[in-house]
């Protein structure tokens, strides 16, 4: 175990984001937040969006990705565990996050991960050059709104080439009007939309994690099902949109509108207490 200094990262902004060990690996916290973790390599994620996440990718045959948002690059890892040989490229904008990637937790065969702006790097992406594009970026546990308008949506799909897919980790929850707006945006840009999600956050019971998928091809959407069938988050793919987005129009850059305050439980004095304990079964038993 190290020690706490070395497990907390000040970023650009001044926040202090802390790793804690957890699952036989890390996890990346933010403003009391799991934001992202690393585990050993084929490891399935522990993270249930990042689960989603890969259910919407697949497996199979070598992509060429674009992911907007590193983390600790779990999206990426698992590109790299369910698609070898694939070539990734990560827009990282948090200076310290890029450094993680070359340091403590190097990231995987094929993956370059650059300090930029990742909204800017899609906009200038060539045109076809993605076969899969993912969006997971979060500031203070919201969404910017550089990444849910149907402008970013637009970007992506320049950047795909013809049957690629876009990826998003967004959010869902009372009120769901900023999740009905994103989705209306992706269903203007891309004939193909579907939703991962729980019922709960679906119904605005509690606030989580959505994951949009959108594509100029037809989802394999029972494949995507059975990925998710008896997963603890319990997640669904919901295809039917029309009643979940209705009359909502989409968002855009103009109202620079940022994703709802999550309304979430702070877990950053139990991880720090779990932290604590860590380090003392450590001292009483030395060498577990």
């Amino acid at each position: 175990m190290e020690d706490g200094a070395a497990n907390e990262l000040t970023l650009a902004d001044g926040r202090v984001a802390r790793l804690s060990p957890r699952d036989g690996g890390w996890t990346l916290v933010i403003d009391g937040v799991a934001q992202s973790h690393v585990g050993p390599p084929g490891q399935a994620p522990v993270l249930a969006y990042a689960r989603w996440m890969s259910a919407a990718i697949g497996g199979g045959a070598p992509v060429r990705a674009a992911h907007l948002g590193g983390g600790l690059l779990t999206v990426p890892r698992v590109v790299a565990d369910r698609r070898p040989g694939s070539r990734q490229v990560v827009w990282e904008i948090e200076p310290a996050l890029v450094a993680l990637a070359s340091g403590r937790f190097p990231a995987p065969e094929g993956v370059e991960v650059r300090e930029a702006d990742a909204r800017a790097a899609l906009e200038t992406a060539d045109p076809g050059s993605a076969d899969l594009v993912t969006i997971d970026v979060f500031a203070g546990g919201r969404i910017p709104p550089a990444f849910s308008s149907v402008e970013a949506a637009r970007a992506a799909r320049r950047a795909l080439a013809p049957g690629g897919r876009l990826v998003v980790n967004s959010v869902a929850g009372a009120p769901l009007e900023f999740t009905r707006r994103q989705l209306a945006g992706l269903r203007e840009t891309f004939p193909h939309v579907a939703l991962i999600v729980q019922g709960s956050s679906l119904g605005g019971l509690r606030f989580g994690n959505a994951c949009l998928v959108a594509s100029d091809a037809e989802l394999d959407a029972e494949r995507i099902r059975a990925e998710l069938r008896g997963d603890p988050s319990k997640g669904a793919l919901v295809t039917d949109l029309d009643g979940i987005v209705d009359d909502a129009a989409p968002l855009t850059d103009a109202e620079a509108r940022w994703s709802p305050e999550p309304d979430l439980p702070d877990a950053s004095r139990a991880i720090a207490a779990l932290d604590e304990m860590s380090e003392a079964l450590r001292r009483l038993l030395p060498g577990r």
